[in-house]
């Protein structure tokens, strides 16, 4: 990696499309647009149409799952980063803000290269190298050799930034809380993923 460069998270619209945004961007940057998104779940579809995968894998019958992930409220996850990674042939690192955690789609795979993702807990936004963060977008490089340790050190140290500032929501722990924006008060899970994913609240307590 060239020494000059540095880590930048590039950020997508939370609009429960931010995964398929994400991907988007770091596959094809110069195409990427606000209808990227749309493209990327038709993908998924299109490819599952052609392809038949286990039930188990995505979690539901097939023809429900096609269905289901081009509806634009359907959130994007492991399953669809696991697709992706197929489609494309190429590994795909997703880094947890809360635990620095990586997991890595396509890990046994012979995929040359390899992209990045940073996942803060209900949101994904993709992860470039430039010179700057004041740089053109232009000059984003979005793809790896998946065998260069380096990147994923220096993504994975840029990370703890997001985590040390609280740029994350503890899913597993927001069952009683309540948002610091709104003072609107959630239940569940879903609730507050979706809250904060529709109004681009991301301040919680526990009340």
């Amino acid at each position: 990696m060239n020494k000059d460069l540095i880590p930048i998270r590039r950020y997508v619209d939370a609009d429960n499309s931010c995964l398929f945004s994400s991907i988007a961007y770091l596959i094809d940057p110069k195409s990427f647009n606000e209808t990227s998104s749309y493209k990327y779940r038709y993908m998924i579809a299109e490819y599952l149409m052609n392809n038949k995968l286990d039930d188990v894998i995505l979690d539901k019958p097939q023809n429900e799952y096609i269905e289901e992930i081009q509806n634009i409220k359907k959130w994007g996850g492991a399953i669809e980063l696991r697709l992706f990674s197929d489609i494309f042939k190429i590994k795909i690192g997703s880094i947890d803000v809360m635990t620095n955690r990586i997991d890595i789609y396509g890990e046994t795979k012979p995929y040359s290269k390899i992209i990045y993702v940073l996942y803060n807990g209900v949101h994904y936004d993709p992860l470039v190298m430039n010179f700057s963060a004041d740089s053109s977008k232009e000059s984003d490089i979005t793809k790896f050799d998946s065998i260069d340790d380096n990147i994923l050190i220096n993504f994975r140290k840029y990370a703890e930034i997001f985590k040390d500032s609280g740029d994350f929501v503890d899913i597993a722990n927001l069952m009683t809380f309540e948002c610091e924006i709104c003072n609107q008060k959630f239940q569940s899970q879903n609730d507050i993923s979706s809250h904060a994913q529709n109004f681009n609240h991301w301040e919680f307590k526990q009340i």
